[in-house]
């Protein structure tokens, strides 16, 4: 019997190969995944799929049962764009490619942002919704389950997430540096713009502080305190909630300074000068220099964690060598992973076959001996049936091979049929 062979694709586009302007054309809202999936599985050749859309990448990993390229243009028609303008933005990996390729998206080597993890859960998302629409079989689950798991170990084993590469990301670095002790922090962001919305979620993901959040427009604090399960307040009545503040991150757009010493001192008195954590992440300045003199208080400001992401950057850029050695060690494992997976398949079928044509035979023999016929001539017809029905398919596979001069497989056969440390008894 011809076996199909299935081969694993990835095919897609992201920020390394396509402008926004192209990007843009190709995400879709939760309420069209499912239509797109079902698009994808209606294809004759694709056994299964997984589909993930975010700002900075549009994919799908699929298996299928024909020649890889065909997928560009399946992309092509089922997202509904030419493949004369979506094509020469598009990319395809196949076989051990598309595993190395999704091992390093997951891994975070492949992000704008080096390392970086969200794209981890955003994987894993696309992928309960492919197991919830019925698109996912053996393979690609496999796969994509030996991926999450490889990802974790690169990521921890190299270090890639470990140091801050965004000014939101290392001002959180430097907060919990400050405060090393898990304890809950009462958080005051200034600004409700992009920079204090990423602090503010990083802060928050952690789980274990509250929020009060500041803006001269108290519709954009109260839009980031709903997000972060903070307070909303006019900028006007800071003076009012500052001294309740174990951490202040500030990012406005104001021109001058507004957080002085002076301020900043009253505050300290009514907290009887417990300690107090400024990040100043404006330019201009939000806070007066002055105030990093005040005892009980830690100023930085946006050069030092400038200086900070410097140095992340050439760390992640050292780890991300290590993590790619680790991909491609990875990528040999599951190869073997996968190998012996498919012998497994095979080889039990093998059984199952040749168990069906045993019992057919048992049973013909038992049925003579319940006639009265002799018990040693049946049970010696038993064997040489069961022998003849045993070898027929493969005596029959041989013959063709050596008609069709196929070397190989007769090698194979020699090397199969030869195994001489056998207990045949």
């Amino acid at each position: 019997m011809a076996h199909t062979f299935i081969v694993l694709v990835a095919c897609g586009l992201n920020h390394h190969t396509a402008p926004v302007a192209v990007r843009e054309t190709l995400t879709w809202s939760v309420d069209m995944h499912d239509r797109l999936i079902r698009r994808w599985m209606d294809l004759p050749a694709v056994n299964e799929v997984v589909l993930i859309s975010t700002c900075n990448r549009t994919e799908i990993y699929c298996d299928v049962s024909d020649t890889p390229e065909r997928v560009l243009a399946w992309f092509a028609h089922v997202h509904q764009v030419p493949i004369d303008i979506v094509g020469p933005y598009l990319y395809l990996h196949a076989g051990s490619d598309a595993i190395r390729h999704v091992l390093r998206v997951a891994s975070g080597l492949d992000s704008m942002m080096l390392g970086e993890p969200q794209i981890f859960g955003q994987l894993k998302q696309a992928y309960q919704h492919a197991e919830t629409c019925g698109a996912l079989n053996n393979d690609l689950r496999e796969m994509f389950q030996y991926v999450f798991r490889t990802s974790k170990y690169v990521r921890q084993k190299s270090d890639i997430g470990r140091h801050p590469i965004s000014i939101a990301f290392a001002a959180v670095q430097r907060v919990n540096q400050f405060f090393p002790d898990n304890v809950k922090l009462n958080v005051l962001l200034i600004g409700s713009g992009e920079t204090a919305e990423l602090v503010g979620k990083y802060l928050y993901q952690q789980a274990r502080h509250s929020f009060i959040v500041a803006s001269r427009t108290i519709e954009h604090a109260h839009s980031l305190a709903t997000m972060i399960g903070g307070q909303a307040i006019n900028i006007t009545d800071l003076a009012l909630y500052l001294s309740q503040a174990d951490v202040v991150v500030s990012a406005t757009s104001c021109p001058m300074p507004f957080i002085s010493r002076n301020l900043v001192h009253a505050a300290l008195k009514v907290r009887n000068y417990a300690p107090m954590f400024f990040l100043d992440l404006a330019v201009p300045r939000d806070i007066e220099p002055e105030v990093g003199t005040l005892s009980g208080v830690t100023l930085c400001n946006i050069d030092e964690l400038h200086a900070c992401i410097t140095h992340g950057l050439a760390e992640r850029q050292t780890a991300a060598q290590h993590a790619e050695l680790l991909i491609e060690q990875a990528v040999i494992d599951y190869k073997r992973l996968d190998r012996a997976r498919k012998t497994k398949h095979i080889i039990c079928n093998y059984r199952q076959r040749m168990q069906q044509l045993a019992r057919v035979e048992l049973q013909h023999a038992l049925h003579k001996i319940n006639m009265g016929a002799d018990t040693t001539k049946v049970l010696g017809e038993f064997s040489d049936r069961l022998i003849n029905k045993l070898t027929h398919t493969p005596t029959v596979g041989l013959r063709q091979a050596a008609w069709d001069d196929q070397s190989a497989i007769l090698d194979l056969a020699d090397y199969l049929f030869s195994i001489e440390d056998v207990n045949i008894v």
